[in-house]
Order: C-alpha cells, then sequence, then structure tokens
C-alpha cells in the first residue's frame, strides 16, 4: 500500500477513535443529565401528589365547615336535639346524610351528637360505630383535615356547632385517599404503590339490610359490619417496563408517616436516550466522515509529493532524477526543494566526477600505452645501434647480423602497430545502437560461429531460464561473448577434457550471459585487475580485449564480471549482465573520446 492510502487510512481511524470517543463521552454526559431530569421529573411527581393530596384535604375541610355554619342538616339536628325529638326524626336525618355524602363526593359521612349518640352515617356500615368512637371522631380538631392511618387510610375532614341548647353537634366526613392516588396516577401517568394493604373492597349492602339498619335503636350494633369499599387500584405497569421510584410521606393523625412510591415507566426515559443515540451518533457520523475527507485531502497533499520523491529518488543512482514540480507546504515544500538542490548538486558532481574519472584513466592508458611501446623499443635500439656499430668498423658481420637486425625491427614495429590498432579501437568504440535481440538466438550464433575454432573441444549452449527478449547493441554484445569464448577456449585447448559452456538466464529485470570452462583457472592476483587496461597472462595478448568488453557492458548500463570458478572448483566463469530494458539514451552516455 502507498504511502497515502496509509495516511489517509491512519489519520481516518485516529479520526473515527478520537470521534467515537467524544461521541460516547458527550453520549454518557447527556444520558447522565437526562436521566437525573428523569429522577427529578419522578420527585417532582411525588411532591406534586402530596400537594394535591393536601389541596384535597383543605377542600374537604371547607367544604365540611361550610356544613356546619350555614347548612341545613346540623342546624335542624341541632333544634331536634334540644326539642327531644331526635329519636323521632333520626331515620329522616339518617336517609339526609347519605345524600350530603354524595353531594359532597365523600367516602364516609357520620352526623352524630355529644355523648357519642350516632344520628346518620353512609356508608350504612359505619352506623354500628360504638358511642365512644363517635366521641372520638367528633372531639378531633375542626381547625384543618387530618390524615387516618390503618388498613383504609383517609383525609379526615370535622365540623361542629352548638346548638341554642348548648348541645353539641357535629359532622365528620372522610375521603379514601386510595382513589386520590387512583386518579392522580391516571392524571400524571405514573403508579402509586402505597404502603399498606389494598382493602378488598366489600359487597354493597342490600335493601333489606339498609332498611334494618335505618330502623334500628340507639345504641344497636348492626349484625355484621363490612370494612368500606376499598378503591379501584392504579393501573400497574407490566413486568417488561423498567420504572423510576420515588418515595411519599404524608403524616396521619398519630405522627405517623404514611408511604408511597410514585412509580413511572422509564419508556419516555428510554425513548429520550435512543434519541440523544441517534443525535450523537448522527454528528459522530457526519463528523467522522468530514473528518476522513479532510484526511484523505492532507494525505493526498503530503503523501503524493513524498511518492514523487521517492520515485526520483529511486533514479537518482542511475541518473535519471528529474527536478520535481513543488507540491504542499511547509516542511513538504522545503524537502522537494532541497531534494532539487541535491539533484543538481549530484548532476554537477557526476560530470565532475566523470570528467576526473576520464582523465585519470586516460593518463592510466597513456602510461600503459607508453610502457608497452617503450618495450618494442629497446630491441630496435640495440639492433640499430648494434648496426651501426659493426657498419663503422666495417665488421664482416654486418651482412650476417644485417638480416637479423633488420627482422627483429620489423617485428617490434609490427607489434607498436598492434597496440596502436588496439588501442585505437578502445579510444574510438562507437556507442550502443538498440534493437530488440533475443539471448538465446545470440548465444547459439556465438557457439555456431565458434564450432570451428573450437574444433574437439566440446563447446555448447544451455539455457537455465526463458530469458524475455531486451534492447541492446546486437554486434557490441556478440563482440563481448566472443572475446570470453575465445578466451575460454585459449585456456582449455591444452587442458584433457577440456570444455566450454554458454549459459542464458534471466534475472529479474536482467538478462545474463555465462561463460564457462574447465580450464586452469585465474590466479587471485591477476582476477582483481582482470579488467584494467594491458592485464593479460597471454604472451601474444594485447591486454584490452576484457576491457572493451568490459566498457560495452557498462555503457549498456549492464556489469560484466569474474565470478570464479565453475561448480566443479575447476576453470572460470564470466557473466555478462545486461538489463532488459536497453542502455540508457545516447545523451546520457560519457562520450567515447573524453
Amino acid at each position: 500500500m502507498r504511502l497515502a492510502p496509509r495516511l489517509a487510512l491512519t489519520f481516518g481511524l485516529l479520526a473515527a477513535v478520537s470521534t467515537a470517543g467524544v461521541g460516547f463521552a458527550v453520549r454518557t454526559r447527556l444520558a447522565a443529565k437526562e436521566t437525573a431530569r428523569f429522577q427529578r421529573e419522578v420527585k417532582l411527581i411525588c411532591d406534586r401528589v402530596v400537594d394535591e393530596i393536601t389541596r384535597q384535604g383543605e377542600a374537604d375541610q371547607t367544604l365540611i365547615a361550610g356544613a356546619c355554619q350555614g347548612g341545613e342538616l346540623v342546624e335542624r339536628v341541632g333544634i331536634a336535639l334540644d326539642r327531644g325529638e331526635l329519636d323521632e326524626r333520626r331515620t329522616g336525618f339518617s336517609e339526609i346524610v347519605r345524600g350530603e355524602r354524595k353531594a359532597f363526593d365523600l367516602d364516609e359521612l357520620v352526623l352524630g351528637v355529644e355523648g357519642g349518640d350516632l344520628v346518620g352515617a353512609s356508608p350504612t356500615t359505619l352506623l354500628g360505630l360504638p358511642p365512644r368512637d363517635v366521641d372520638l371522631l367528633l372531639s378531633g380538631t375542626t381547625q384543618k383535615f387530618t390524615i387516618r392511618g390503618g388498613a383504609v387510610p383517609a383525609l379526615v375532614s370535622r365540623c361542629t356547632k352548638r346548638s341554642d341548647g348548648g348541645k353539641i353537634v357535629g359532622l365528620v366526613g372522610a375521603r379514601h385517599v386510595d382513589p386520590v392516588l387512583d386518579r392522580l396516577s391516571r392524571t400524571l401517568d405514573v403508579t402509586v404503590s402505597p404502603a399498606w394493604p389494598r382493602a378488598t373492597p366489600a359487597p354493597a349492602p342490600t335493601e333489606e339490610e339498609k332498611k334494618k339498619t335505618a330502623k334500628a335503636p340507639k345504641g344497636t350494633k348492626p349484625s355484621a359490619v363490612a370494612p368500606p369499599p376499598a378503591p379501584s387500584a392504579a393501573v400497574a405497569p407490566t413486568a417488561a417496563d423498567e420504572l423510576a421510584r420515588a418515595t411519599c410521606k404524608l403524616p396521619d393523625s398519630n405522627g405517623r408517616d404514611l408511604t408511597f412510591d410514585v412509580l413511572k415507566s422509564t419508556k419516555e426515559l428510554d425513548e429520550n436516550l435512543h434519541d440523544v443515540d441517534q443525535t450523537v451518533g448522527l454528528y459522530a457520523a457526519i463528523s467522522a466522515a468530514v473528518a476522513f475527507i479532510v484526511s484523505v485531502f492532507l494525505a493526498r497533499g503530503l503523501g503524493r509529493p513524498l511518492a514523487d520523491l521517492a520515485t526520483e529518488a529511486g533514479k537518482v543512482a542511475a541518473g535519471e532524477a528529474r527536478p520535481l514540480q513543488v507540491k504542499g507546504s511547509g516542511e513538504v515544500k522545503e524537502l522537494v526543494h532541497a531534494f532539487d538542490r541535491m539533484i543538481q548538486d549530484l548532476a554537477v558532481t557526476r560530470r565532475r566526477l566523470a570528467a576526473a574519472s576520464r582523465v585519470a584513466a586516460w593518463r592510466e592508458v597513456a602510461r600503459r600505452v607508453a610502457h608497452e611501446v617503450k618495450n618494442p623499443l629497446a630491441p630496435i635500439r640495440a639492433a640499430v645501434e648494434t648496426l651501426r656499430r659493426l657498419r663503422a668498423r666495417d665488421d664482416p658481420r654486418f651482412d650476417e647480423y644485417f638480416d637479423e637486425g633488420t627482422r627483429t625491427v620489423l617485428d617490434e614495429v609490427h607489434r607498436i602497430a598492434n597496440i596502436v590498432t588496439e588501442f585505437t579501437r578502445f579510444a574510438r568504440l562507437p556507442q550502443p545502437r538498440p534493437v530488440d535481440c533475443d539471448p538465446e538466438e545470440i548465444a547459439r550464433h556465438v557457439v555456431q560461429v565458434h564450432k570451428a575454432a573450437a574444433g574437439e573441444i566440446p563447446l555448447a549452449h544451455a539455457a537455465q531460464r526463458r530469458a524475455p527478449t531486451f534492447r541492446a547493441d546486437r554486434d557490441q554484445v556478440i563482440q563481448v561473448l566472443t572475446n570470453l569464448v575465445q578466451n575460454a577456449l585459449d585456456a582449455v585447448k591444452d587442458v584433457p577434457g577440456g570444455a566450454v559452456s554458454v549459459t542464458t538466464d534471466a534475472d529479474g529485470h536482467y538478462v545474463a550471459f555465462s561463460v564457462a570452462d574447465n580450464g586452469p583457472g585465474i590466479a587471485p592476483e591477476i582476477a582483481a585487475r582482470l579488467f584494467e587496461p594491458y592485464a593479460t597472462t597471454k604472451a601474444s595478448g594485447t591486454g584490452l580485449g576484457l576491457a572493451i568488453a568490459q566498457r560495452i557492458a557498462l555503457e549498456h548500463n549492464g556489469e560484466l564480471s569474474y565470478v570464479g570458478p565453475s561448480a566443479s572448483g575447476k576453470g572460470a566463469v564470466f557473466r555478462l549482465l545486461l538489463p532488459v530494458e536497453g542502455p540508457p539514451p545516447m545523451s546520457d552516455v560519457p562520450s567515447s573520446d573524453g
């Protein structure tokens, strides 16, 4: 994977992880705030329930107090009590109590007089209250409502009034708490769960029981007193609902707290949290997408110049790097500028090194040429001086030595001519003219050309791997292989069982030719300078053959090397490595004439 995609992926992952982390933190924070808000809302509902019960009790107290102050029922009972007509009118008063209870919308209403005398009650199940209980009901505070505990908690309101004869008439009303809680549950969409056990509703009394109770003499108890009916329970939540809970307290008249729980389904909370999750997820996804897009542009802005820089850097060794167009900003731009300066400096340095190398090479060649030319001049000078000396003395041996001396001079002059000819070939080697070449065809051609010269010496071609077509100067490649094959044949001509092989192979982007023999090999001291001009082990050689072959390989952007002995440990193996794409353009090849 290239740098730009890696950077984009890395930046994108970092953006996604950071966005997810921030989103999770925000979601956690919002969820905590929403949960706290919901719990406060439930607590406020609990407080509202208490307030509603209090307001209901105060309203009932106002209603009952008004019945005593301006109501006809209490006034008429007082008059009947003063006149001694209470027993005669008890039944009528009892019927009026039932009507008043319904009119006041109370659950219980008791009308009594001092001494515990119960004049009327509704429901009729309360007619059996003993005088002591009636006195307790009438003796309570009339300033505010009280809360009755027990099995059926109720809001109790009472009032008393003295008759003209000074006798006390009292009216006590009670509103059961359970129906109030049920109504508030439905209104506030909550479930109120009281801590007290909720009584099972008792069957309503029959008409006959009502008549018997109404006709019962003063102070008698009904044969069976059923508990007051309990209101229907509030709608309970399903088992699948999760509930938020708040505990409410109502102090009763005995100083104890009536506790009940307000339960609210967390469905609304869950929906709100789901909305929070969706909102945070949406914004997180948008942020991650924007961050990823930005990271892609940043990665391209950073990765593309670096990729171009890496591409051109790979061409530096081949001398093919070109200045880059400045892209990016900041450090990337500075890096590109520095790279361009480095390329320019390298180009200048390369030209200077090439020039210095050519000068040094020509100096070395000149020194070696001078040395090679000087060697045959010594016998020429000796022969000429001998002839002059014999001629000056009219020595009779002059004629005899003349032929020998002149032959020596001619031989050495011929030797000097060969040296000059080979040097001219080395100095004026033409630049490569590449064409498409088949390496196996070239190897077979070289082997076929040297079959006659090899005579009885086995000379064969082998292909290790199918080598691709490559671009090269075919004649120059054949010249190099010819030099290597001739040297190999010379090395094995006096070796019993001598053999020479030419092998072709493919090595990545290169084509390889190997020439191997099983001759005496090459001495280590000679191997180090095999490709230097005039380095040779043959008496008749000029020492320029391998130097010319090496130069041809280098100008093809390839390499000619001495590998070492063959696999059998004998002889020598030379390897010619040439690039498939061919030599560089002629303008990039150093001039042969330096």
